[in-house]
């Protein structure tokens, strides 16, 4: 054999070596990162666990109970699932509520924004009372900091019915809820403490004899923010701090589209030294013509006093952005009373007393 044909031989035989070595190594490093990715894995799901454990101990530390399914762990190898086929708690106060599904998922990419996910059937109890909510899904999504605290929450929800005993079930479309933690410097009522969005479609109510409206809710929209800081301490210690300091809920658009009418409000809600709640805001009606006609079909006015009505109405009303006719109003809410311009609409009732907090 010629040398050319030697060194030829010799290249060939060198690339054919340096190619089994290169499988080796890759083989090497797979084997070695598919044992790293099992490690972590089972480490995290070794921690979401225990998390669930710790969580279990420290509410039965606190008088809870709390009945839990073996979680039954599934995932590998981008996310770490729990599934626990049932869960039941209860609070000293006597509150319960059980569920027959629930499953904990944590991305291996981005631990601190875990899934919780617990659709089908939801049993709730309290003060005598008890009901049964079920879903088609229901979805939370926690967003935590380093340090293992909340800094937001995202709760979306769709075909939800709550049933109980006597009553027409309450139909729910879709439900968004999303509540941000900004945490600020500043602890004053000049900063906020917590930011809530909250979107409701299609409510379905039960049949309400009497009232002018649909027993549909088309949507309701509301966005606010909690100014202030409340204090460590009970409930009802911290809120009345809270309130005493000049905590208030800023609220930059409510709206509540209810056939034949349609509000739109903004406005400040804050509470009384008796942790009642006062409100004072800016409202625009829509539907208020369309409102007296029904109220006329029920017999509730008479069709002479609606044509006057009719009349007010359009000589008081200014077009909205949109061009429709709309009611311009403040709202007050005090001692209970709830009043449109100069008329009062409704007395609420009480909210309940707090143990430590004068009543009104």
């Amino acid at each position: 054999m010629s040398p050319a044909g030697v060194e030829v031989e010799g290249r060939s035989s060198l690339a054919g070596v340096m190619s089994i070595r290169i499988r080796i190594i890759l083989v090497v490093l797979l084997a070695l990162s598919g044992a790293g990715i099992a490690a972590y894995w089972f480490h995290a799901a070794g921690l979401l666990r225990k998390g669930i454990d710790d969580f279990a101990a420290a509410r039965r530390a606190e008088g809870w109970t709390v009945e839990l399914s073996e979680p039954a762990m599934s995932g590998f190898p981008t996310r770490v699932n729990a599934r626990l086929d049932s869960v039941t708690l209860r609070s000293p106060l006597g509150l319960a509520w059980s569920a027959e599904q629930l499953s904990v998922s944590v991305p291996l990419t981005s631990p601190l924004e875990p899934v919780v996910e617990a659709p089908g059937f939801h049993r709730l109890a309290g003060f005598g009372w008890s009901g049964v909510v079920s879903a088609k899904t229901l979805t939370a999504r926690p967003r935590l900091t380093l340090e293992g605290q909340l800094a937001a929450l995202a709760v979306t929800g769709s075909a939800l019915a709550l049933e109980q005993a006597g009553y027409d079930p309450l139909i729910l479309d879709r439900v968004e809820l999303g509540l941000d933690w900004p945490r600020p410097a500043d602890h004053s009522h000049h900063a906020a403490f917590l930011t809530l969005r909250l979107e409701l479609d299609g409510l379905g109510l039960p049949d309400l004899t009497g009232l002018p409206f649909d027993r549909r809710v088309a949507a309701i929209r509301l966005n606010a923010r909690m100014m202030g800081t409340p204090p460590d301490g009970g409930f009802a210690t911290a809120l009345a701090a809270w309130s005493g300091e000049g905590g208030t809920v800023e609220i930059d658009r409510a709206l509540v589209e209810w056939a034949p009418l349609g509000l739109e409000a903004d406005g400040t809600f804050a509470l009384d030294p008796g942790l009642q709640p006062l409100l004072s805001a800016s409202a625009r009606v829509r539907g208020g013509g369309d409102l007296v006609t029904r109220l006329v079909a029920a017999g509730v006015i008479e069709p002479g006093a609606a044509e006057a009505a009719r009349f007010m109405l359009a000589l008081m009303a200014r077009p909205d952005p949109q061009g429709r006719p709309t009611l311009n109003m403040p709202l007050t809410l005090q001692d209970g009373v709830l009043t449109a311009g100069q008329f009062p609409l409704l007395r609420l009732p009480p909210l309940l007393p707090l143990p430590g907090v004068p009543t009104p």
